[in-house]
């Protein structure tokens, strides 16, 4: 006889265990979705202030999910850039994404092809490291699936609406805040979960102080130049290697100077 009391049945045909671990990845990522916020609103803030259509920057919030890239791209259309230093500036940001792809492929061997495309777009830094520091507490696929999407999910949904609310607020945000600050903020608001070792802290040092310090620089240069700095200097910094978990390697902290 099957059992229909009102404790196992399912709710949207997801069970009651799965629920559970979605809520626990929820948790697991929550400390970090105000910072998440935040970087949208700063993110919509500089949408309104370089004159892209709000209906352009919101589709690019959801489809992209890459922050640091899409700021660095706004702030080289601002300078009148080539286009080609536009997009080398997101690849050198988000090369990182490829350091992430190799240590989640372990995670994500055992799910089905659409959750693996789905989760895939949703891995940002903070979603991707919550990941990779659980995996271990869900041998079994099914529920750490739905750990993995209960937290990145979420985290991307808090992104998308502080990204609107900063382009609907944009015309009363001071300007010091929406262009003095926002770069910075990117390279620093976005990495915390992956600060584990002296390299990426160092790594995320320099990208700054780079950025800042060459913000004369045409074409919004001082962007790729932090990057490439602190990925450089990142890679010379001794790192002690870990043992046990799945948290990511070194590379991953060096590369995390980028942004998100």
């Amino acid at each position: 006889m099957t059992d229909a009391s009102p404790a196992r049945r399912s709710t949207l045909g997801i069970e009651p265990q799965q629920w559970a671990d979605a809520w626990d990845g929820l948790r697991s990522i929550a400390p970090l979705m105000p910072g998440s916020a935040l970087f949208g609103m700063a993110f919509g803030a500089l949408i309104r202030v370089a004159g892209i259509d709000p209906w352009v920057g919101t589709y690019a919030t959801v489809t992209v999910v890459a922050g640091a890239s899409q700021i660095a791209i706004i702030e080289a259309i601002r300078s009148h850039a080539p286009a080609v230093i536009a997009v080398v500036t997101a690849l050198v940001i988000n090369a990182r994404f490829a350091l992430y792809s190799a240590a989640l492929a372990p995670v994500f061997a055992a799910f089905p092809t659409r959750w693996k495309l789905g989760l895939a777009h949703l891995m940002t830094d903070q979603a991707a490291v919550v990941a990779l520091q659980h995996a271990d507490r869900y041998p079994d696929p099914v529920r750490r699936r739905w750990f993995i999407v209960g937290g990145a999910l979420p985290f991307v949904v808090v992104w998308v609406i502080g990204s609107v609310a900063g382009i609907v607020l944009g015309p009363v945000i001071p300007d010091a805040w929406q262009i003095g600050f926002i770069v910075p903020l990117m390279f620093l608001a976005v990495l915390v979960p992956g600060l584990r070792d002296a390299p990426g802290v160092v790594a995320v040092a320099v990208s700054t102080l780079v950025v800042v310090l060459a913000k004369d620089l045409p074409w919004g240069l001082n962007v790729l130049a932090g990057a490439l700095a602190g990925i450089a200097v990142g890679s010379f910094v001794p790192s002690r290697r870990r043992s046990g978990g799945a948290v990511p390697d070194d590379g991953l902290a060096h590369d995390a100077g980028a942004g998100e």
